[in-house]
């Protein structure tokens, strides 16, 4: 059996590789046999790469923090799931390999009229977007929420969660090539994320100022991004692909009020809360409300193309050898 193995922390193109591995055991009480269909590669798997992630195997490792694959074999005392099922992996649960035995509780099954693709990578995006949305700020509808990265996948599930609570989205985007993606995600304002930001959004929008920000950059785009907020608003940082300190002026915190929490979607506390999430998300993938673009499909053993690919930018998705997704 093949698979992806992290051999050491460090640079995600060298350091992982394409190995055989032992196949896995049959499963047994409360355990199901998976065939991996296809799995995306994720932000925080790049984290996982470069040791900055909470996750740590010990090394080699096989790693991948989600996906989505059918049951091979039942072990005893499972219930709920039949063969042939369509299951979205465990978080964290090493999925880059052909196949894995998991425990049936925690796999979730999908329905099979959903876009393999957009379910594949179901179970980190939507219920971070679903939870940013639900846990921070009592929204109600009509009011706005900003977001920077504003034509990233999360940004499409934070579109679309929000406007079933009827509330509005005004997002940032860091180049002007992404912003007829960010208007055509749902978006109901899209702004360039530069120094005039703040002063654009507070003309078209008065006083009517965002009470939630929800940053995914980082850096000097989080400083922008929570001018944004009105007064007693909350700044939320969930990831940071810039690698740099958050760079909010104090001011902007004093003379405002501000709330500034983070976000992980590993905290206990959000366990429970996952799968209603998930069980929203598939509904709007079956019936088009939401739908993230892939830029790319590599097989396992093209994996350093894929991650190549992936640090550059857009989806990338990974299919295992012969699999079905």
């Amino acid at each position: 059996m093949k698979a992806l193995v992290l051999t050491s922390y460090g640079d995600p193109e060298t350091c992982i590789e394409y190995q055989t591995v032992p196949e896995p055991e049959a499963p047994g009480a409360g355990e199901v046999l998976v065939q991996l269909g296809l799995a995306p590669i994720n932000f925080s798997d790049i984290l996982v790469t470069r040791g900055l992630y909470p996750l740590h195997p010990d090394l080699p490792s096989v790693i991948g923090n989600e996906g989505v694959g059918h049951v091979l074999k039942l072990g005893p005392q499972v219930s709920g799931l039949e063969v042939g099922d369509r299951v979205a992996l465990p978080i964290g649960g090493f999925v880059w390999r052909e196949r894995m035995v998991c425990p049936a509780k925690e796999l979730i099954a999908l329905p099979g009229n959903a876009d393999p693709q957009q379910v594949a990578m179901i179970r980190i995006n939507p219920p971070t977007a679903y939870l940013l949305l639900d846990q921070f700020v009592q929204l109600q509808s009509g009011d706005y929420v900003a977001i920077n990265a504003a034509n990233s996948s999360i940004a499409r599930w934070v579109v679309g969660f929000a406007k079933q609570k009827r509330v509005r989205v005004v997002g940032l985007v860091r180049r002007p090539d992404a912003l007829e993606a960010a208007r055509s995600s749902g978006c109901d304002l899209v702004v360039l994320d530069d120094d005039e930001a703040p002063i654009k959004v507070g003309k078209v929008l008065d006083e009517s100022r965002p009470r939630l920000a929800l940053d995914a950059v980082g850096g000097e785009a989080s400083g922008r991004l929570i001018k944004l907020l009105g007064p007693e608003g909350t700044f939320v940082c969930y990831a940071a692909p810039s690698y740099a300190p958050i760079a909010i002026s104090p001011f902007d915190v004093i003379f405002n009020d501000l709330q500034i929490r983070g976000f992980s979607i590993g905290y206990p506390k959000f366990t429970s809360k996952i799968p209603r999430a998930i069980d929203e998300a598939a509904k709007m993938i079956v019936d088009g409300r939401v739908h993230v673009p892939i830029t790319a499909t590599y097989h396992l053993e093209e994996f350093k193309a894929a991650m190549a690919h992936a640090l550059r930018g857009g989806k990338i998705l990974l299919s295992a050898p012969g699999a079905a997704a």
